[in-house]
């Protein structure tokens, strides 16, 4: 047997160990790769469409790398759980799912003031001056007061009165700024359409959680006198009783 013929089979097995190495070596790396975990947002409830996220909706599991899906909130890799709250469902959203960036979209006016609005409650779209809600952001607490002529007792004739009517309302938007979950492009076109709105008038609206009954007080309101919205210090949730004004008491 000439050298030739010995040395064929030799190389053939180096041939083979070097592809049975690589193949394992691949092997293991799809194994390393399914077996590394990463913390994902998921859904902790089921999402319908339209629908605003919030804190008890999502919730971080581990995933295996290889099943994160695109363009996913992984918090491991710098995402948060709070880049999600007050974003709008685009698509219903099973529970255990993933929550992926095109699945869900900032809250706008496109999606509704009714969004922010808790159960049981109303969103109360009041007419101000734009001076005022220039002031005023969503999030901050406002008491509504109300100027009004009363009768005076006797035939006295008329006096004006102010009386405080509701304390430590919600504002939930002014304009068409329904506060977090806008991204920079929709906080600047919704900049420019106020701006814009401005330009042609000199009233906005402030959208006011308050309860039904107060929605009805907050009408009658509007039809008896002069409103006015003044904003309360962050943190403070107290509700005092609050004599009614009147330039006779002023004087007296």
């Amino acid at each position: 047997m000439n050298k030739k013929n010995i040395m064929l089979p030799v190389v053939i097995a180096i041939a083979a160990a070097l592809i049975y190495y690589f193949v394992l070596y691949m092997a293991q790396g799809k194994i390393r790769e399914t077996s590394k975990m990463e913390k994902v947002a998921v859904a902790a409830v089921d999402l319908p469409e339209g629908k605003m996220i919030v804190r008890g909706n999502i919730k971080e599991v581990d995933i295996p790398t290889a099943y994160i899906q695109k363009d996913a909130y992984v918090i491991s890799r710098g995402a948060n759980l709070s880049d999600i709250e007050n974003l709008v469902t685009k698509v219903a959203i099973a529970r255990g799912n993933q929550i992926t960036k095109p699945s869900v979209t900032s809250l706008s006016p496109e999606s509704g003031i009714s969004l922010k609005v808790m159960p049981s409650y109303r969103a109360f779209i009041l007419p101000v001056d734009t001076n005022v809600s220039s002031l005023i952001k969503p999030e901050d607490k406002v008491d509504v007061l109300l100027t009004f002529d009363a009768m005076i007792k006797n035939g006295g004739g008329k006096e004006k009165m102010t009386a405080t009517i509701l304390q430590d309302i919600p504002v939930l938007g002014v304009g068409g700024n329904l506060g977090q979950g806008m991204d920079s492009a929709s906080r600047a076109a919704n900049a420019e359409r106020e701006a814009n709105n401005a330009a042609f008038s000199d009233r906005s609206v402030l959208s006011l959680s308050v309860s039904p009954v107060e929605a009805q007080y907050l009408a009658l309101a509007q039809e008896e006198g002069v409103i006015t919205v003044i904003v309360r210090s962050n943190g403070d949730r107290k509700v005092l009783p609050i004599e009614i004004s009147s330039f006779s008491k002023l004087f007296s």
